[in-house]
């Protein structure tokens, strides 16, 4: 990996950073309304009447609100992801990211090339959320199948409860879940206590449908955010050779993102610098990938700048050399304790530097929500 390469690395993955606070501010929105969803669809079936003694007719109504309140909730929830601002604002990112690397590399002397990077039109962006596909199929159309989901398993619930004469409480149970508990046994005169008894839990409809929502908003700007990144750097073509695959970000690494991380294609998307795997869509890989893509950048001098290729070793001694297998808890290390601050929290911070964060727990940026509109404007300036 050349210098240039992993100073833009340093770059994308700081953006992408980001990009988890505003994932994670925008889950809190989307996990807030299904547990909205969830309030109100146990007031409604609390207040209808026993489930168990009504007849064909009452029932089909009550299922019928059910279904028009989930689809309702669930409309709402698809909203709260801008999938076009997530493009744009990736794109944004790109940008300013390979600005900073041209500058860092060569000074006033790639002021031209700087001028010259550009980022795709609004209608192209626009069209690219819209069309872009989430794991084979269209944002809004998982959005519906989730939706669909809940409501055949909340009716399914309703009537197995019904049928076999449950109070509507113990109905209520089967659609929002009870965890397993444990109930201390109390001990006797004549000797110990016995063995605790633990009460099995309840699945419920809703628990799932929650985690369910969160991988839709994870997978769905994972897609959005990859595919703006590669048209941002394909525009660029001039400064740019291909891409390159980056597992960094993923704290449980799937199997096919550790074969794929280092992997590098041309713009004709064919494998190159001894890869020969091949390109198959990109990132993300899976559902919940975090694997990103980067540029493989052309020489100073390939750009018109007359100067000689930054020596990788350069970088200020605080910080070691960053490649594609770096993982995210190295890059940490190497960014310092302000960064690590800056991005964790103080606190999530402070147990990172002793050691107590798991992988998984460093991309779980729900104590550091970002707006979207606070990244744009971060990335404009």
């Amino acid at each position: 990996m050349s210098a240039l390469e992993e100073w833009l690395l340093e770059a994308l993955l700081g953006n992408g950073i980001k990009m988890l606070r505003v994932e994670a501010e925008i889950k809190a929105k989307v996990l807030a309304l299904l547990i909205l969803m969830q309030k109100d669809l146990v007031g409604a079936l609390a207040n209808a009447g026993e489930l168990s003694e009504m007849g064909k007719a009452a029932k089909a109504t009550v299922l019928r609100e059910s279904n028009a309140l989930i689809a309702d909730y669930y409309g709402r929830a698809q909203l709260q992801v801008d999938l076009y601002g997530i493009a744009e604002v990736e794109s944004l990112g790109v940008k300013k990211a390979l600005a900073s690397v041209i500058e860092r590399a060569a000074g006033p002397a790639g002021a031209e090339v700087r001028l010259g990077i550009g980022i795709p039109s609004e209608g192209y962006l626009r069209k690219l959320a819209s069309d872009v596909l989430i794991q084979g199929a269209p944002s809004k159309q998982w959005w519906l199948r989730q939706q669909l989901d809940t409501q055949f398993k909340v009716a399914n619930e309703i009537r197995i409860g019904a049928a076999q004469g449950e109070t509507n409480a113990q109905i209520i149970k089967r659609i929002v879940g009870q965890e397993v508990t444990v109930k201390p046994a109390v001990p006797t005169a004549k000797g110990p206590a016995p063995a605790p008894e633990i009460v099995p839990g309840v699945p419920g409809v809703m628990p799932l449908a929650r985690k369910n929502a969160a991988a839709i908003v994870q997978t769905s700007m994972a897609t959005v955010s990859a595919a703006a990144r590669r048209a941002t750097l394909e525009l660029n073509k001039d400064i740019t050779n291909g891409i390159m695959q980056v597992s960094t970000l993923d704290s449980h690494t799937s199997d096919v993102c550790i074969a794929y991380s280092g992997a590098c294609w041309d713009w004709d998307y064919q494998p190159i610098n001894g890869n020969d795997l091949p390109w198959n869509g990109g990132v993300p890989r899976h559902w919940n990938c975090r694997s990103i893509e980067i540029a493989i950048m052309k020489t100073l001098r390939q750009m018109g700048i007359d100067m000689d290729e930054p020596d990788p070793g350069s970088r200020a001694s605080a910080r070691g050399q960053i490649s594609a297998k770096t993982t995210f808890g190295d890059f940490l290390k190497m960014m310092g304790p302000a960064y690590q601050d800056e991005t964790l929290g103080k606190g999530r911070a402070e147990l990172f530097r002793a050691g107590k964060l798991t992988p998984r727990d460093l991309v779980n940026m729900d104590g550091r929500p970002m707006k979207l509109s606070e990244l744009k404007e971060l990335h404009s300036n």
